[in-house]
């Protein structure tokens, strides 16, 4: 009996995970405001971020992969600046205000790591048998349902 209650957890869990990413994916667009704060623009991307997850369920190992390069990259940053902030200069950090070469180069291997990210997890190679026409016009109505449900709520 116990594995029969169980089994109903399975059919929860995708909408469980819609709903995380989704309302984690709006706070963030919404607390920083960078579309504007208007509202539309936050809860239909929001909603095509959380449709992504739902039906490609490599894009939660490409989270995790990236995630861990990232966090990686951030830890390797905040000692170089912690090693720099401890040099005997008078202005150590002057290299952040002068120009910005240092922030280029962390924006290019952010992007670096997203290109070996994807390259190990999609294996860049397109199985063009497996697409078909159903799963595509499902996902588009998806969108195009999901765009319709946020121009409702914020109009």
């Amino acid at each position: 009996m116990a594995t029969a209650s169980l089994s109903v957890f399975g059919y929860v869990l995708p909408i469980l995970a819609f709903l995380l990413v989704f309302i984690v994916v709006f706070a963030i667009l919404k607390k920083t405001a960078i579309l504007g704060g208007g509202g539309f623009a936050e809860l239909f991307i929001s909603f095509i971020l959380a449709s992504f997850f739902i039906v490609q369920a490599q894009l939660v190992e490409f989270v995790r992969v990236s995630s861990a390069w990232i966090t990686a990259l951030i830890l390797v940053v905040f000692f170089f600046v912690m090693i720099v902030a401890f040099m005997p200069w008078e202005k150590p950090f002057e290299f952040l205000s002068s120009s910005n070469w240092f922030l280029w180069v962390i924006v290019v291997l952010i992007v670096v790591i997203f290109i070996f990210s994807s390259s190990y997890v999609f294996n860049w190679a397109v199985n063009w048998d497996s697409v078909k026409g159903s799963d595509w016009f499902g996902f588009l109505l998806l969108i195009v349902i999901g765009f319709l449900v946020s121009w409702k709520i914020k109009g």
